[in-house]
């Protein structure tokens, strides 16, 4: 059936100049809203589902029953009984699938090669018209959520907002467990009822009204409505329109109160929250967003800067907070100092404050018209995102926006609405209020047992409320016009010759220029990325840690100056790295050269106040001391660096190192840093090579610069050679403060040749769905399962890994060494899938740059490396398509079976 005849394609959608796909929306007959996306670019195709479904549907006797289901739909169905068939052919087709569940929506989204689409959809769109829900699996998938909970009961985020529902209103379905574990969905450990639970929230939610569908890729708009029609006009429709919810998410006794919440880790951190009505109708204006703009504003004389200054918060962050249909939390999230922590009431009084001075005088039309122009110009020159990363956003905005603003909605700014900005503000007061505070040491009296969080809440005092009433004199002042701002034209013609790749140019010795004046992305965008290879930073853990804290301190000093910038577009980062120092500047080009001049003159003038050093010094310390607390996984992640490359340092030595740190020598580093350094500069994106003699000047009056410091670095180190040296055994076992085990298992290759990174890379992906199959799926040993591969200076690993809250880490290495034995034994028998997995390999490593910062990420890391090379993915593509199968066949049976070259990590809690 042609559905181009049978169905009205509504074209009319705003999209940015720069982005070149071709948009439609289609209604079926069953009311599933569709949008269809023609991208003729894209190599792979996509599809993304979003049901207006989420746990706030969840029975009450049956909390976590969404989430649940969401776990469900991937384990077979009618047409497609195997619970891995559907991840299967995903994978075997060069995607990769996904799904999440909200409060108020699920989503559930997949991408693969475009030629396999019409097979993917047919797995997909059977979800949600004939799940199996097999008495066999939902026993087995029971305990994978139970996992994931147990996983997450040590996450901060998760702790908190569990405290914030058992602080809710009880009738609002905010206030349900949303993860759901075996207590919640199977208290008496049978799975009948869940069962029966389960089909009976399929038939009343998931219905064709309640969906938005997303199709994406290469095919044209009439074949994808032709896709839509044929593949999801079988999901039932006439499903319970969608309802405003009625209940309040506060009672008025849980408003003008205080919460305090004690951390696991070491924590410092006020949480402001006001209690607004909804906001989805007001995308137009984005009311909200510009009262957080105001509040949150970082430059000179802001409420931030004022008590920053006063060395009273680290923070500022305003606007957050959770939002529903009929509720919107107003955040304002502040980083509290030790000073801090003793002055909360004058933090909040400034609070106030500044809320009071722009309810009087900050609702002017030309500061929303700043706002409008800094949005206009990020919507012009939109950089566009994966095909596969916009799907299922669009899903989730055709659930918000009018059909034309499916994609502008996000940008949208109408004009000031005066009325509704007088409207939130009033709900901005003593009584709208919750105020969080969050440390190790406030006292507490209440125990959520779900999370197991120490809390305790209070009514604020009548007599408080009165004083914030009538707040002393603000310190904070209004921002002024930002000198920045103004609409952005179009970007520099190209000068020629034209280059496909950066120039390199020796400024001078020890100053290395690389520069790209890019042809294809035509926007007045650039990255300039300063390399600076620095001894003094990385040569033991002091000298590392004092450059971590060097960088945060810098960027503490330069963010409230360079605010104004960055609101108007342009961007910085500071970072150490095992070369150095790196400053990163990105966004829009008549900018980004002076912003880099002035950031590297800092560099060398810049000293700090002795308040701010311990308060950040004190701060880093902390956190690094708290890592053992952190996912055993990023722990093994983070040892595996310190094993293999050279100037890294485990966190625990850098927490010693810093916290023995006194100012005296911190400025005695400081003094030296830059007395040995060489300066890798690489500018990329619209910018002629003459707009950056004057940073080039700058660099050369402001450094002395000496070659070949980065060559001398040493390589990655073998795992053979760290095994022999007894470094492995030592260092390759790790004691947690977090109650999971894990196991990682490392497979390296004995070189970094161009056949075996090719080796590796397809190894991931052709085993990658085999482990997870074997041990999530089937043997249920956690819910994170996975490999990934790393390589370190393009030299290959390839890490296995497995983390469990069930079993302990000697068994975990068991199943993974048994899984890899058996695998090797099953090769030949799985030999035919992998030419699929080299095609999509070839193809992914030929995919085109979708947008300028993907390209200059791409292209810095092959400068930043002490051997500078471009051609290294097209090398690996040639050597997949020269060799079949077989041949790799046995190049995979040769690394899977050098035990030499392999070598486990564990991480075990310290308890036991």
């Amino acid at each position: 059936m042609d559905a181009s005849n049978s169905l009205d394609l509504f074209t009319d959608i705003i999209q940015s100049p720069t982005d070149h796909r071709h948009y439609a929306m289609v209604e079926l007959d069953n009311g599933l809203r569709c949008t269809l996306i023609h991208d003729p670019q894209a190599q792979q195709s996509t599809a993304a589902l979003a049901v207006a479904a989420g746990h706030f549907q969840d029975p009450e006797d049956t909390q976590g029953l969404a989430h649940f289901l969401e776990h469900m739909l991937f384990l077979g169905t009618e047409d497609f009984p195997q619970a891995t068939a559907y991840q299967d052919y995903i994978h075997q087709h060069g995607g990769n699938h996904n799904a999440w569940t909200g409060t108020e929506y699920s989503s559930y989204y997949f991408h693969c090669d475009a030629n396999a689409f019409v097979g993917a959809l047919e797995r997909f769109s059977r979800f949600f018209y004939q799940p199996l829900f097999k008495h066999e699996w939902i026993a087995k998938e029971i305990q994978a959520v139970e996992s994931e909970y147990r996983l997450k009961r040590n996450d901060e985020l998760r702790r908190l907002y569990q405290v914030h529902k058992a602080t809710a209103n009880p009738a609002h379905p905010f206030r349900k467990f949303s993860v759901g574990n075996l207590d919640t969905l199977s208290p008496n450990g049978s799975t009948t009822h869940l069962e029966q639970r389960l089909r009976e929230f399929f038939r009343q939610w998931y219905r064709a009204n309640r969906m938005t569908l997303v199709l994406a890729g290469p095919q044209s708009l009439t074949d994808l409505a032709q896709l839509a029609q044929h593949h999801f006009a079988p999901i039932q429709g006439n499903g319970p329109e969608k309802t405003a919810l009625t209940h309040p998410l506060y009672l008025p006794e849980q408003l003008g109160i205080r919460l305090n919440v004690r951390p696991l880790k070491d924590a410092r951190r006020l949480i402001l929250a006001f209690a607004l009505p909804g906001i989805d109708a007001d995308y137009r204006n984005k009311t909200t967003s510009f009262i957080a703009h105001m509040l949150g504003y970082e430059g000179p004389g802001s409420l931030y800067a004022e008590l920053h200054r006063r060395n009273l918060i680290n923070s500022l962050s305003a606007g957050g907070g959770i939002s529903g249909s009929n509720f919107k939390d107003f955040n304002i999230n502040m980083q509290l100092t030790d000073s801090g922590m003793h002055a909360i009431d004058t933090i909040v009084e400034q609070v106030f404050a500044a809320i009071q001075l722009i309810r009087d005088q900050g609702l002017e039309d030309w500061r929303y018209a700043e706002r409008q122009t800094a949005i206009a110009n990020a919507f012009r020159f939109q950089e566009p995102a994966r095909t596969s990363d916009l799907a299922p956003q669009l899903a989730i905005n055709m659930h918000h926006y009018a059909p034309q603003d499916v994609i502008f909605g996000d940008y949208r700014m109408d004009g000031l609405d005066l009325q509704q900005a007088q409207r939130l503000l009033s709900h901005m007061t003593p009584e709208y209020l919750r105020a969080t505070l969050i440390h190790k040491e406030v006292e507490v009296d209440s125990f959520e047992p779900l999370y197991g969080t120490h809390y305790q809440f209070r009514p604020i005092s009548i007599a408080q409320q009165q004083l914030w009433h009538k707040p002393p004199a603000t310190w904070a002042k209004l921002a002024q016009p930002n000198p920045y701002l103004r609409e952005l034209g179009a970007p520099a013609e190209i000068e020629s010759p034209q280059h496909q790749h950066p120039q390199f140019e020796l400024v001078e010795s020890g100053l290395t220029l690389w520069w790209l004046h890019d042809p294809d992305f035509r926007a007045p965008k650039a990255h300039i990325y300063s390399q600076f290879t620095l001894p003094n930073a990385t040569a033991s853990a002091h000298h590392y840690a004092c450059a971590r804290l060097w960088a945060e301190l810098m960027i503490d000093r330069l963010n409230e100056a360079c605010y104004d910038a960055e609101i108007a577009g342009l961007h910085f980062n500071i970072y150490p790295q095992q070369y150095g120092l790196t400053l990163h500047v990105s966004g829009y080009s008549p900018g980004v050269v002076k912003l880099t001049e002035h950031l590297l003159a800092a560099f060398k003038t810049t000293h700090f106040n002795t308040e701010r050093w311990q308060d950040i010094q004190q701060k880093l310390t902390a956190n690094w001391q708290s890592a053992l607390a952190n996912k055993p996984l990023n722990l093994l992640f983070a040892r595996l660096n310190v094993l293999l490359q050279p100037h890294m340092y485990s966190l625990t030595d850098l927490a010693n190192a810093l916290g023995n740190l006194s100012e005296a020598d911190f400025a005695h580093w400081q003094s030296t840093l830059f007395e040995t350094a060489e300066l890798k500069i690489f500018a990329h994106g619209d910018l002629p090579r003459m707009t950056l003699e004057p940073l080039l000047l700058r660099a050369q009056q402001d450094f002395a610069l000496t070659s070949g410091l980065q060559e001398s670095i040493p390589p990655t180190r073998s795992i053979q050679n760290l095994k022999q040296e007894g470094r492995w055994q030592t260092r390759g076992n790790l004691q947690t403060r977090h109650k999971d085990h894990a196991a990682m298992l490392v497979i390296q290759t004995a070189g970094s040749s161009i056949l075996e990174q090719t080796t590796l890379l397809l190894l991931n992906q052709f085993i990658q769905p085999h482990l997870f199959n074997q041990l999530r799926t089937h043997e249920q040993l956690g819910y994170l399962v996975g490999s990934t591969y790393m390589p370190i200076e393009q030299r290959p690993q390839l890490l296995l890994y497995v983390q469990s809250s069930q079993y302990d880490s000697q068994y975990l290495y068991e199943r993974i060494e048994h899984f890899r034995s058996t695998f090797i034994a099953q090769l030949a028998d799985l030999a035919d899938e992998l030419p699929k997995i080299q095609n999509f390999l070839v193809q992914k490593l030929r995919e085109p740059d979708v947008n300028l910062r993907l390209r200059s990420q791409r292209l810095w890391t092959c400068i930043a490396a002490p051997h500078v090379t471009f051609d290294r993915l097209e090398k690996i593509a040639q050597t997949l398509e020269k060799n079949d199968s077989y041949f790799f066949l046995n190049e995979i049976r040769k690394v899977l079976s050098a035990t030499e070259q392999q070598g486990f990590l564990s991480a075990t809690p310290k308890e036991l």
